[in-house]
């Protein structure tokens, strides 16, 4: 398998196995050599075997789509300088070959027979030596050329900038959200037609989406009479990983309305501040534009981790 044949421990290395254990997704099989049979698969020098490595098989319950989805991630742990865009095409080009033969592999029947669909991937790219670019990256990404496919493949990817501000979302999730006594999920609104929905896991829609909803059912101790009651506070939240204005704000508090998520007892808008301008805004208006929308009194508002802005500035 080439470089495949690295374990997918040594590949996540640097930005965290955990990854995928945050996102609660169900774990069907990782470091698999399954049989490449397409003969329109190209025959590279270094793999002369013909056969696909599987880095990583995971599957979960789709909401909106009612169906369970079978996602397959190839993981590319590299210097900045190994990541171009022709490396990018020869990436994504594995990977559809490796999805194209993951659906009818024999090797992997018994993982496929668990999924509606195995039709997605992740091409997940770390570049592990501090010099990432995020305005090349997506240059390079804008360039991509690759073969139509018969069979539609849905390929998404992800770079260091997608998995810092995954790791920002859920370290606020563990820290701040998640107990014994606390009960945390996704949120699904209804949309067109489809039920609303309380998932513990989340989607791949919802990890590339700029809004991501949450609810937390948290208990709560009040003493009436003297005596000591437990009760149940309903916090609704969203993450937004949208720009940081004015306008994003008023266009974040009108979908609270749209989708009926009003009526909580507090209010969690989270934000990814991405500059110390992010952080000013954030600091000095968005409590004040936000009560003009929601219940002061209600409303909360955080700042997510930016590792890569100073601790000094997010404080």
């Amino acid at each position: 398998m080439g470089e495949n044949a690295k374990k997918i421990g040594e590949k996540l290395e640097g930005f965290g196995e955990r990854l995928y254990q945050r996102f609660g997704w169900n774990e069907l099989t990782r470091d698999t050599e399954i049989k490449c049979i397409r003969t329109t698969h190209k025959n590279e020098k270094d793999n002369p075997k013909r056969t696909h490595g599987v880095d990583l098989y995971h599957s979960y319950y789709d909401a909106y789509k009612s169906q369970t989805v079978g996602v397959i991630t190839e993981c590319k742990n590299y210097g900045w300088q190994s990541i171009n865009e022709k490396s990018l095409e020869k990436w994504v080009e594995q990977l559809l070959g490796t999805i194209e033969c993951a659906q009818i592999s024999e090797q992997l029947k018994e993982y496929n027979s668990k999924c509606t669909s195995v039709n997605t991937g992740i091409l997940l790219v770390h570049a592990n030596d501090g010099k990432y670019d995020e305005k090349k990256f997506r240059e390079y990404i804008k360039k991509l050329k690759y073969k139509t496919r018969k069979n539609p493949v849905n390929i998404f990817i992800a770079s260091n900038k997608e998995i810092e501000k995954w790791d920002a979302m859920f370290s606020y999730i563990e820290k701040e959200l998640k107990s014994d006594k606390d009960e945390f999920n996704f949120y699904y609104p209804s949309i067109m037609g489809s039920d609303l929905e309380t998932l513990q896991h989340i989607t791949l829609y919802q990890l590339f989406s700029s809004y991501i909803f949450a609810e937390n059912k948290k208990q709560v101790k009040t003493e009436i009479g003297g005596k000591e009651y437990i009760g149940i506070d309903n916090e609704k939240i969203i993450f937004s990983f949208d720009e940081i204005s004015e306008n994003s704000l008023k266009y974040l508090c009108d979908m609270f309305k749209e989708l009926q998520l009003e009526g909580a007892d507090r209010y969690k808008l989270c934000f990814y501040p991405e500059t110390t301008e992010d952080v000013k805004l954030i600091d000095e208006k968005f409590k004040i534009w936000a009560s003009k929308f929601l219940k002061e009194d209600k409303v909360e508002i955080i700042k997510l981790d930016n590792r890569n802005l100073s601790p000094v500035d997010t404080k």
